[in-house]
């Protein structure tokens, strides 16, 4: 009985010391080679855009100077600094009572000429049937005729001063060529403009060009036709899609620059002179390999 005891206690030291052993073996394994987390995810195909973003600045494609057409004094404002107009609505009003004075003369010069134009025919009539009577000279006749024909041609004259009086009331009164708003008003009540004088400023807000600088090494890429989403700060929940309509290039010693234009319409909120980001799709690679971007590592090889 005692041998098997003293047995069973050697062999129960043995295995203390053998997993004693294998423990040991263990730890010097963990320290020589730390484990390494490994996070394994699955390659997929998608369609890739390659695009080019710059911020650019929203321009009206709209924007007269309202002129003098006629010189005159200024009796009315009906348009004011910041106020939305449509087209066609009066904008100021001249004193119209000299374009008046003028019509009415030309409405009497043309009835006197028609009246001397209606003896001169009737002249015309009897110096024919003498002339047939061989009772007057055809020198006569054609000095008549002559006559007849300057009456003629200064009636004509006539009407048309008269229509340029018409034309003339017309135009004291200043009304707008487009919709949109006034940006700039340069007369008040009183003043007296000549021909050509500016009086406002106004800003179509209907349609706008985007303007977006790109530097000159992206010329050989940017093309028209390319489409375009273009996001303003002035609205930033919404994005407008729309596609390059010109190619400007304004590479100079200064400026190594191209602008790409592209018009748009108005989505509403949007004001000429915000800026405005536009993504240019220059390339689209359709079922392409990707991964996530933390998996690409830059080595100084290149990017794996």
């Amino acid at each position: 009985m005692f041998r098997q005891v003293v047995g069973l206690m050697a062999c129960m030291a043995a295995i203390a010391v053998t997993l004693q052993n294998a423990k040991s073996q263990d730890a010097k394994a963990d320290l020589a080679a730390p484990a390494t987390p490994i996070t394994i995810i699955a390659a997929k195909t998608a369609d890739i855009e390659v695009l080019e973003a710059s911020v650019g600045q929203l321009e009206a494609t709209t924007a007269p100077m309202i002129a003098a057409e006629v010189g005159g004094r200024i009796s009315g404002i009906h348009a004011d600094e910041g106020q939305e107009v449509e087209i066609g609505q009066v904008l100021a009003s001249m004193d119209k009572t000299d374009f008046i004075l003028s019509k009415e003369l030309m409405d009497a010069d043309i009835r006197r000429l028609q009246a001397l134009s209606r003896g001169q025919e009737l002249k015309l009539g009897r110096l024919r049937t003498l002339v047939r009577k061989k009772s007057a000279t055809q020198a006569a006749l054609d000095d008549a005729q002559a006559e007849f024909d300057a009456l003629r041609a200064e009636t004509v004259s006539a009407q048309i001063r008269l229509k340029q009086a018409d034309r003339n009331i017309v135009k004291s009164e200043i009304v707008s060529p487009v919709s949109g708003r006034v940006d700039d008003r340069k007369i008040s009540v009183g003043d007296y403009v000549q021909v050509g004088m500016p009086l406002f400023h106004l800003t179509s807000r209907e349609y706008l060009k985007v303007r977006l600088p790109y530097p000159e090494s992206l010329g050989g890429v940017l093309r028209k036709g390319l489409p375009v989403r273009l996001v303003s700060p002035i609205a930033p929940d919404l994005t407008v899609e729309g596609e390059v309509t010109e190619i400007r290039s304004l590479i100079t010693s200064e400026n190594r620059a191209i602008h790409v234009i592209v018009d748009v319409r108005n989505p509403g909120p949007w004001e000429p002179g915000a800026s405005v980001t536009g993504k240019v799709q220059v390339a689209r690679r359709e079922n392409a390999v990707v991964v996530p971007q933390s998996s690409v590592v830059l080595r100084p090889a290149g990017t794996v």
